[in-house]
């Protein structure tokens, strides 16, 4: 199945409130069919709120939840916000009357009758039934997925950040025939944003959090790269080297420095032929497991490095299931190149490791070298497979832009079902350029969904700040929750809601920038390329210039409103960034002609001073925390430049 990217729209605002008559007619026409669809439908409906009073009551289990309990509370004060009215929470061992708002495992006919077994985890239903409304779901959060469902859909709230939240306000809430019951497209749902992990944000949302964050609960014991931690090279290195990676002749159990620059990781990965080695990885899990019983996800997966072992036991191994051989397919990523050796060794491994643990979802990486899937072997039952994107384009759709992965993803979806994507969604050498990957969001989730994918990890930045750091974190949630909502109207949406005036001006830039990524064109816009990269595409002089006069624009409409001026120079930084980047690497030659190196910022010419001084204050300012992944503050960057940038 092919996803085209989807279409893009503008936002246009009625100038000075009054339309031509022609128009005005028309929308008077508009409105009278809207008000008698609206009272036929209401008339088979319910009436909540009628000019600010209720004889409606919220009704819990006599025994409720804490789910229960919060779904309750949640809707009470959404209401009271919305209405101005305050509805009355019961239990149900009170008698029952025709008004009614039923949250969860009720005792009344109209909560029996949902088949609870069907909505599995997570599940919701939203329902009128005569004049009661029923609100319930699965037991993991169901009713609050059902509870702010309901408030989205049918009494338009929106939470578009952990701190732009909309609410209408209505004296009189009407509802019509309401018969909807949702199923979550993956069972794991994780948006990895600092902004999403607010509470409300997540449930609102119905994310989880691998880490426990927010309101989520971690059901993951490991996470990833965990050979170092079932068997660490500090403790067997000297010992027995034999348990680690044979390759160029040699054992290699050593450890280097890590990429943060501070801490250090193994140089290699384990010796999987080794039953020593599966012995220790089975006991020390089991000990880690012992300490968290109620984890029901336990990664056993590669280190971060492509050292795979060579020795001859385990190239047996992968010559026997490996889907190529080492010198037949290379994938290349971050300046190391490797070959699509596929999961062989690997597979036949943590297949005796989940064997031992039959309760527990043993978790591995599909990651570099591991990523292609296997031949003549499949994961056991309760082996869970995380397939990693990470060589891929990010300017075209994966289907059609990078077809290995795609492939790799078949193949998988072949033999498997419980399959945890970990997408990346941004530069991470350079969190806060432009990266113009909006547009591929939604054909990207969709062809996960369409491949048996259950579980989706969308890695965004994890710092404060980015480019449309907000807007990204907002779009990907929708698109998790469900992968064909429309999304330009959302993006729309939040335009609106986050800046105001300058929305349209906005929705300008984001197309103009979208428009010349070449994005369609095999052109590949790498996680780890930069701004540099990019001076014959998106980032031309010409382009930059007119992306600045859009911004002007765009400042201007909201001059009066300090909060919203000080999101669209947010949304602004990025193109003082690269602008800052670009002529750093075209000028370099001649400022240190002027001692630029000794000087410091006195070499500078005089605009791009002011550009650098701009982007530290405003990022300061913002409480923007890196400009890469894992280094660089704005005040070292402003101290170092024009410095090459460590990458």
């Amino acid at each position: 199945m092919n996803h085209h990217p989807p279409q893009r729209s503008t936002i246009e605002f009625v100038q000075n409130g009054t339309l031509s008559t022609k128009k005005r007619g028309l929308s008077l026409l508009l409105s009278l069919c809207l008000y008698l669809v609206s009272f036929a439908s209401i008339a088979q409906g319910l009436t909540l709120v009628h000019e600010g009073r209720s004889n409606y009551r919220i009704v819990l289990p006599h025994q409720p939840d804490v789910q229960e309990i919060q779904a309750a509370k949640v809707l009470q004060d959404y209401l009271f916000r919305i209405s101005g009215t305050l509805l009355p929470l019961m239990h149900d061992n009170h008698p029952s009357t025709d008004r009614e708002i039923l949250i969860g495992r009720t005792n009344r006919p109209e909560s029996k009758s949902i088949d609870f077994a069907t909505l599995g985890e997570e599940g919701l239903t939203v329902r009128t039934e005569a004049q009661k409304l029923v609100l319930a779901g699965g037991p993991k959060k169901g009713v609050i997925n059902a509870v702010y469902t309901f408030l989205e859909e049918e009494l338009g709230c929106k939470k578009y950040t952990s701190r732009v939240t909309q609410v209408p306000t209505m004296k009189t809430i009407q509802l019509g025939s309401i018969n909807q019951t949702t199923i979550p497209v993956f069972s794991f749902r994780d948006v990895y944003y600092q902004d999403v992990y607010d509470t409300e944000f997540m449930d609102w949302h119905g994310l989880h959090s691998f880490g426990g964050k927010g309101s989520s609960p971690t059901e993951w014991g490991y996470w990833v790269h965990t050979f170092h931690n079932l068997l660490d090279p500090a403790e067997y290195g000297e010992s027995n080297p034999e348990y680690f990676s044979f390759y160029d002749g040699q054992r290699h159990a050593g450890l280097i420095p890590s990429w943060d620059g501070f801490s250090v990781q193994p140089e290699s990965q384990l010796c999987l032929s080794n039953p020593k080695v599966l012995d220790i990885v089975c006991a020390n899990l089991a000990k880690a497991i012992e300490k968290k019983p109620e984890a029901r996800y336990w990664s056993v997966s590669q280190n971060d490095n492509v050292r795979y072992c060579q020795c001859e036991h385990c190239a047996a191994l992968d010559k026997k299931y490996a889907a190529y051989s080492p010198e037949e397919k290379m994938y290349t990523t971050h300046g190391s190149k490797y070959p699509a050796l596929g999961m062989g060794s690997m597979l036949w491994f943590v297949n005796q490791v989940a064997e031992r643990f039959p309760d527990k979802t043993i978790s591995t990486l599909a990651y570099q070298y591991t990523r292609v899937p296997p031949k003549d072997i499949v994961p056991r039952e309760n082996v869970n497979i995380m397939l990693c994107s990470i060589e891929s384009t990010r300017n075209e759709p994966l289907e059609g832009g990078d077809p290995d992965f795609a492939s790799d993803l078949i193949g998988w979806g072949k033999i498997t079902d419980n399959i945890l994507v970990w997408d990346y969604n941004i530069q991470f050498s350079h969190l806060l350029a432009p990266f113009p990957n909006l547009f591929t969001l939604q054909p990207n989730i969709q062809f996960l969904r369409d491949n048996r994918v259950s579980a989706v990890f969308a890695q965004g930045n994890i710092q404060h700040g980015g480019e449309f750091a907000e807007l990204r974190a907002y779009m990907l949630s929708k698109l998790l929750k469900n992968p064909d909502v429309n999304i330009q109207a959302e993006m729309d949406g939040f335009l609106l809601a986050y800046y105001g005036q300058a929305a349209g001006h906005i929705k300008q830039y984001i197309n103009l920038l979208h428009d010349h990524n070449q994005g369609y064109q095999n052109r590949k816009l790498s996680i780890f390329g930069s701004p540099i990269q990019e001076q014959d595409s998106f980032l031309t002089p010409e382009l930059i210039n007119a992306y600045e006069a859009i911004f002007s624009k765009a400042s201007y409409a909201v001059r009066h409103d300090p909060v919203l001026l000080e999101r669209v120079t947010s949304a602004k930084l990025p193109l003082i960034y690269a602008r800052l980047e670009i002529a750093r690497a075209v000028g370099r030659e001649a400022w240190e002609s002027l001692g630029t190196e000794q000087q410091g910022h006195r070499g500078l010419p005089v605009n791009i001073s002011e550009f650098l001084y701009e982007l530290t204050y405003h990022a300061i300012k913002t409480g923007v925390s890196r400009y890469s992944e894992w280094h660089t503050t704005p005040q070292e960057y402003m101290a170092k430049y024009p410095a090459e940038k460590k990458e």
